[in-house]
């Protein structure tokens, strides 16, 4: 840590993000942010380089991949294909496992997972879907609706989670209702009804056997748009639970560009 410390400017700026240049050392050390996030050692020569290589965010998760991959590459694949929800078929003699994350879809062969017929090599697809066949969570929906705090050790996220999911929906379509309906169905989104009365409620497949649930209630004189996202209760049988924050994070990015 001292000897990332010593590459930083030491002026406790707060331009990366955190409170001190100690507190982003710590956090570079432990994988947590990678030192490119201080503007002045990105923008900085060679001189700043670290005496020797330092474990970045990039590289903890690009190794969580790869582990899962072997994981993944043993099961049972027609079995696994059932228990998750998804398609099997022997394709060029190769056994494959079909299914759509966020409405995109996917193979996993014995070679690993596919996009388009070419490797995936984003690290995090590859972590959530690996994660996803090696549970096979087997266990049937409850129709049980929660929000992400129900889940064990998830409190922490939850304000985060608002701010960073919920909030960002209600604000991009407060005034837009009609984009929200063409958004939903460009996303694979059905239009359901459920637990909550809401003006719009649709159901996206973050993964086949993981629906999640999106209330929307349009804004009125009074008050602006908001939104609640839920999730059906046997999600944790299915997907670790940072997986599946990270999931619903990267499903509210896509559906707000």
């Amino acid at each position: 840590m001292i000897e990332i410390y010593k590459k930083l400017p030491k002026t406790n700026c707060g331009e990366c993000g955190d409170a001190t240049c100690t507190a982003f050392a710590l956090k570079v050390i432990n994988s947590q942010r990678r030192i490119q996030d201080c503007p002045y050692v990105a923008n900085k020569d060679s001189k700043l380089a670290l005496n020797k290589p330092v474990a970045t965010m990039d590289d903890n998760y690009s190794r969580v991949s790869y582990e899962l991959e072997a994981v993944a590459k043993c099961v049972n694949f027609k079995d696994a294909s059932a228990a998750i929800g998804g398609g099997y078929e022997i394709k060029d003699g190769e056994e494959r496992i079909t299914l759509k994350m966020i409405n995109k879809p996917y193979e996993i062969r014995r070679k690993g997972l596919y996009e388009n017929d070419t490797y995936c090599i984003d690290s995090w697809s590859k972590i959530i879907i690996y994660d996803y066949v090696r549970r096979q969570g087997r266990r049937s929906l409850t129709a049980e609706w929660v929000t992400l705090g129900y889940f064990t050790n998830t409190a922490s996220h939850v304000k985060a989670f608002q701010r960073n999911a919920e909030e960002k929906i209600a604000t991009k379509f407060n005034d837009n209702k009609q984009g929200l309906i063409i958004r939903c169905k460009e996303l694979g989104g059905v239009a359901a009804q459920g637990q909550m009365r809401a003006d719009y409620i649709y159901q996206f497949g973050l993964l086949p056997r993981i629906p999640l649930y999106m209330c929307f209630w349009e804004a009125d004189d009074e008050f602006s748009a908001s939104c609640k996202l839920f999730l059906d209760s046997s999600a944790e049988d299915y997907i670790d639970i940072e997986y599946l924050a990270y999931l619903v994070e990267r499903f509210v990015e896509i559906f707000v560009h």
